[in-house]
């Protein structure tokens, strides 16, 4: 299942570049958040979960929308908007880490020489990747790949700070309210996105691509991902990150034409030597939602 869930994973970029010449990244991202938010209140109303009244809660699932759901999803397609599918893969696997550093300076872990050697090697690697432009892929931009990293910090902040309304409450009762929000936040520059798209462009093929990004990549797999988080060590979820980059090195150069440059693959390399080595010692979660 968790394989299963990053192979669905590695597809949204791949996707998103499908429709992104006909529908602009606000418009998917509010397709993505709309059609999730639906999806998951309609599982919470159908079996029944808890809800959440406590007024302090319910400001720190606004925040956790925001960070988690909003700029996360906004900030990634634009990005991939800017960048090749492979660079956005890549990228996205410094979200393990991120996560890492961020439980550190809030001194939710404890500091360790290989946990900041090994945040310090994915981090370089994601910058030689990022700052480098002549041996990167053709498509791939500074701009596009700074907002995929960009992107990779607000989420892993999200996966921080959800730890304590998770011990809390029913997964399902989060990400629920969390994409409930997250659609309240996006409507008032989404809905105009979706406004924006001509009739004709909605052909049936761009219809069937958004459908499975709403569907696939956005309500299936969170729904995954907790069905994993009860079953197995986070870090155990955590590592499977690594499938999406090579499942992105197989699908993109078949579906996009896009190629893995020999700068891809080293950064690649890097940032999953950084990860396994700051995530070796550690029993604490790096992941609660993906």
């Amino acid at each position: 299942m968790l394989f299963v869930t990053q192979v669905i994973f590695a597809t949204l970029p791949i996707a998103a570049k499908l429709v992104l010449p006909v529908v602009e990244p606000l418009g998917i991202a509010a397709f993505r958040i709309f059609g999730a938010a639906l999806a998951f209140a309609t599982v919470k109303w159908s079996t029944r979960r808890g809800r959440v009244t406590a007024p302090a809660d319910l400001l720190k699932l606004v925040g956790l929308s925001l960070l988690g759901v909003v700029l996360n999803q906004v900030l990634f397609l634009e990005g991939v908007q800017r960048t090749t599918a492979v660079h956005a893969n890549i990228l996205i696997t410094t979200i393990p880490v991120f996560t890492l550093a961020i439980a550190l300076l809030l001194g939710r872990e404890r500091a360790s020489a290989l946990k900041l050697a090994g945040i310090a090697l994915a981090g370089a690697g994601a910058a030689w990747l990022v700052l480098a432009r002549g041996g990167s892929a053709a498509g791939a931009t500074l701009p596009g790949d700074a907002l995929v990293v960009v992107n990779s910090v607000f989420y892993a902040s999200y996966l921080v700070l959800s730890k304590d309304l998770l011990k809390r409450y029913d997964p399902i009762t989060v990400v629920t309210y969390v994409f409930l929000f997250g659609a309240l936040l996006i409507a008032p520059v989404g809905v105009p996105a979706l406004a924006r798209i001509p009739a004709e462009a909605l052909t049936g093929r761009t219809l069937l691509v958004i459908g499975y990004i709403i569907v696939f990549t956005s309500f299936l797999t969170y729904l995954l991902s907790i069905w994993a988080l009860k079953r197995a060590q986070s870090s155990l979820v955590a590592m499977y990150v690594y499938v999406q980059p090579v499942v992105t090195a197989v699908l993109a150069p078949l579906v996009l034409g896009e190629r893995v440059t020999p700068r891809a693959g080293l950064a690649s390399l890097l940032i999953f030597t950084g990860l396994a080595l700051a995530i070796r010692t550690r029993p604490a979660p790096l992941a609660e939602v993906v």
